[in-house]
């Protein structure tokens, strides 16, 4: 085999971690007999740009090209640089290269790619950094602080501005696609690729090995075992000046141990004086040689990697693990996956100095726990460097004997093309949201054309008639829905039609064990009922159900036969942008705070079984608040800790974030018939992981799927558990602070719009190959229940999905329409008083209207 090696710099030109991986895989290359080539970058202010030859390091051939000008993140050409494309594509031609392997291509461009892909080449893409995505490579901004996990579900302004990024990523993004694979360093960076929108079937994890000598066994370190820690806790820093490392992180969480003695800390490669107000215990030091680190790692007891940069990979983390020191790292990442936090170190949020001088103050209190830790060694397997290369070149293998380009899948060609989805939708606010607006974005994302239309909107016919799917959420039944259906089919009987529902709401046999309906009078409750009738009527007209909860998708099909798929409510992009904005303050000062948040009035026994066990907390704790919001009735036993009670109102889901932001643990109860909260979705955990709000929720199927109990939230089951989570929570600032962060980790990586578009994109064409199979549904018992509303414009209205003005978005002109002031009307009661009050205050308009 030819192989090459793209990297945009090579040794000796430029050493570091990253450029050390595709020297060693060359040489690798050719000590197993194949032809090794490499295309690196070099800088020489001397040289003139563009500038090339060739040398040779061993047995390798080694193609320089001079791309000095172009370092700077915010040059186009670190992204996109023609001029170095066409030397490639030259060089390409004489090489004519069986395998192609990019590294980092910063000033060389992400076109190299597709040039090595039409050069016939098999092309791997190996991601050591995320420069694909980050023009900054590591996923933090300008002001040292971490940026979003999900590029398109932050708000950073990189090196120029969020459009700019935008923009630059959109040129990268096909040059990427022309990657038969991408290689990740470690698992957790995989993930984040993959929610980025690269292809699940295109990732895998490659780790770097390590070129030293390792552990005899997992578990044993190499050096340093038993030590012991009567002494001052040695704590040392190996990366430098550099703010992305975090040193400023480190020295102001140094600053917070005041006083303390019992501790050192060594700063490797930072110069310059240290601040007085530690006390001496700190002191610089130069950079160790690579020869020296043996010596260095033995005269110390923890390693602290406070870096705020997301770091792929980290063969510091592991060299120390493997010389018997305990580690303290951020959570970047790479490093995670090496220390197991609480057994051989600790992980704590990035860029948070309280928490990471928390995290040193353990060493120093709990003495019996660090003697432990200190020399715990490395608990998961470490990969050497051998094992690596023997692995990728197995990979080469296999993409060379794939010939030029794969077979065609068989299977893949037939599939239904899903390129137009039409959302028609019967209700406004957060359901809207979660249930049209989030799956169409997603759909985008993956360059599926979608709108979104009102059930009433004569627009929606046309919208119909011209998609590939027809996703009816929440819609009630009228002539003209079921009409619209018929037309559908007789237009083109391939096309399935699906219905969302995200709550118990289509089974009339449920009648008497529904909460929240209590309330309601007769005439009420049986308006409320024939809506229900009218919804299960729409839905048995579908050919799949879509639900938000395992359950909901259990009982769909058990009452109608429908085949059900779950689309769970995951991340949009505005939320998230907005709960980053949030991140980006600390919390408001004061006391620790427990909060619940209710968006309608049916929430008030879900409270009413958890205030004991906050009463029990704030009785023992007298600086504890509790912040309640939205719509609830708490009981009269409240009145004993009333001052510290304070009561919020209901607030627009964009503002949202600034509120969970200020809370210190969030409650997400439920009570009443167990088949209804088992088919209520996990918003309220979702919604407070984006802003690092730890969640206390009761053990529903939903939160036991998205919460794992003490990493990101707690689950009780009873009011013991509720006690134990919430004093764990309150008083532990390093646990409050990771829950968090892992809380917000998985939400963005497990449902962040690049992965829902692609869960709900597999579900429609699941329902279109059903459809194509079988043909459209038909054949119900259900006895139809429908209304006749004609199609009318004025009558239509969907609510925007879009962070308000301030000012009014209605235009002047239309201000004065009833029709949309009661569509305004109609949703403020809908978020004040719920699904019942507005059922409610429609009868009574009803009656009034019959009367006069």
């Amino acid at each position: 085999m030819r192989v090459v090696q793209v990297s945009a710099h090579f040794p000796p030109n430029f050493v570091s971690g990253g450029t050390l991986v595709p020297q060693r895989v060359a040489r690798a290359v050719a000590a197993a007999g194949h032809e090794s080539y490499v295309y690196a970058g070099h800088l020489d202010d001397a040289l003139a740009p563009l500038t090339t030859w060739t040398d040779h390091d061993g047995d390798v051939s080694v193609r320089w090209v001079v791309t000095t000008p172009w370092t700077g993140w915010s040059d186009p050409r670190n992204s996109h640089n023609p001029a170095v494309e066409q030397d490639f594509r030259a060089w390409l031609h004489e090489v004519r290269p069986d395998v192609v392997h990019v590294h980092s291509l910063q000033t060389l461009g992400g076109s190299l790619v597709t040039a090595a892909r039409e050069a016939g080449a098999r092309v791997v893409v190996t991601m050591h950094d995320f420069w694909w995505f980050c023009a900054r490579q590591f996923l933090v901004d300008r002001d040292m602080r971490p940026c979003s996990l999900v590029v398109d579900c932050g708000s950073c302004a990189c090196e120029v501005d969020h459009d700019w990024l935008a923009r630059r990523n959109a040129v990268l993004a096909p040059a990427l696609e022309a990657a038969h694979l991408v290689l990740a360093p470690s698992a957790s960076a995989a993930r984040v690729l993959v929610a980025n929108g690269v292809p699940a079937e295109k990732v895998e994890v490659d780790e770097n090995g390590l070129t030293r000598p390792l552990p005899d066994a997992v578990g044993t370190p190499a050096g340093g075992a038993g030590r012991s820690l009567d002494g001052p806790v040695r704590f040392m820093f190996a990366g430098g000046q550099d703010p992305m490392k975090g040193i400023d992180v480190l020295l102001d969480a140094a600053r917070r141990l005041g006083d303390r003695d019992g501790w050192l800390l060594d700063l490797y490669g930072v110069s310059g004086g240290v601040d007085g107000a530690l006390g001496g215990r700190a002191r610089t030091r130069p950079a160790y040689a690579p020869d020296e680190l043996d010596a260095v790692l033995s005269e110390h007891d923890v390693l602290v990697l406070p870096s705020v940069m997301r770091e792929s990979h980290s063969i510091l983390t592991r060299e120390a693990l493997g010389a018997g020191l305990a580690v303290v790292c951020t959570d970047t990442l790479g490093p995670e996956e090496a220390v197991v936090h609480g057994e051989n170190g600790l992980v704590v949020p990035a860029g948070d100095a309280e928490a990471l001088a928390g995290a040193m103050v353990r060493f120093l209190d709990d003495r019996e726990w660090a003697s432990r830790t200190v020399g715990r060694g490395a608990i998961v397997p470490v990969r050497d460097f051998e094992d690596q290369a023997r692995g990728l070149l197995a990979t080469y293998e296999r993409l060379h004997a794939a010939g030029s380009e794969p077979a065609a899948d068989a299977a893949g060609t037939d599939r239904p093309r899903i390129e137009r989805v039409a959302f028609v939708v019967g209700i406004q606010g957060a359901p809207l949201r979660y249930r049209a607006h989030l799956p169409a974005e997603a759909l985008r994302l993956r360059g599926v054309e979608t709108t979104v239309h009102h059930y009433r909107d004569p627009a929606a016919r046309d919208a119909a008639l011209g998609a590939d799917a027809v996703v009816l959420y929440r819609v009630p039944a009228t002539r003209q829905i079921l009409d619209l259906v018929a037309e559908v089919r007789a237009h083109d009987a391939t096309v399935p039609v699906l219905y969302d529902v995200d709550d118990l709401i289509f089974d009339p046999e449920l009648r008497g064990q529904v909460d929240g309906l209590a309330g309601l009078g007769d005439a009420e409750l049986e308006l409320w009922w024939r809506g229900v009738a009218r919804y299960r009527t729409t839905m048995e007209q579908a050919d799949m159900f879509i639900g938000s909860t395992t359950e909901l998708c259990r009982h769909a099909t058990a009452v109608t036969g429908l085949p059900a798929r779950q689309f769970a409510n995951g991340v949009g992009t505005l939320l998230a942008r907005a709960s980053e904005r949030a991140l980006g303050r600390p919390r408001k000062g004061g006391p620790l705070r427990i909060g619940y948040f209710s968006g309608t009035t049916t929430h008030d026994a879900d409270w009413a079984s958890v205030e004991p066990a906050v009463l029990e907390v704030m009785h023992a704790r007298p600086d504890v608040e509790l912040w309640l919001g939205g719509h609830l009735k708490p009981t009269a036993a409240l009145e004993a800790v009333a001052p510290r009670v304070r009561r919020l109102p209901f607030v627009p889901w964009h503002e949202l974030p600034e509120v969970l932001r200020d809370v210190d643990v969030c409650l997400a109860p439920l009570t009443g018939n167990g088949r209804f909260n088992e088919a209520k979705s996990a918003i309220k955990w979702l919604e407070a992981a984006l802003v690092e709000t730890p969640v206390v929720a009761s053990p529903t199927e939903p939160f036991r799927e998205a919460v794992e109990q003490g990493r990101t939230g707690f689950l009780a089951a009873g009011h013991e558990d509720w006690v134990g989570a919430l004093d764990a929570l309150l008083d532990d600032v390093v646990l409050r602070r990771r829950v968090g962060s892992l809380a917000r980790r998985e939400a963005l990586l497990r449902w962040s719009p690049h992965l829902q578009g692609q869960v709900y994109l597999d579900n429609l064409h699941a329902a279109a190959a059903i459809v194509r199979a079988e043909g459209p549904r038909s054949g119900s018992t259900w006895e139809p229940v429908f209304d006749d509303e004609p199609w009318s414009a004025a009558d239509a209205f969907v609510e925007a999905y879009e962070v308000p003005a301030r000012r009014s978005r209605v235009p002047a002109a239309l201000r004065s329409n009833g029709l949309v002031r009661g569509a305004a009307a109609a949703r403020r009661v809908y978020r004040r008083d719920g699904a019942a009050g507005l059922v409610r205050k429609v009868v009574r308009r009803a009656a009034k209207r019959r009367a006069s």
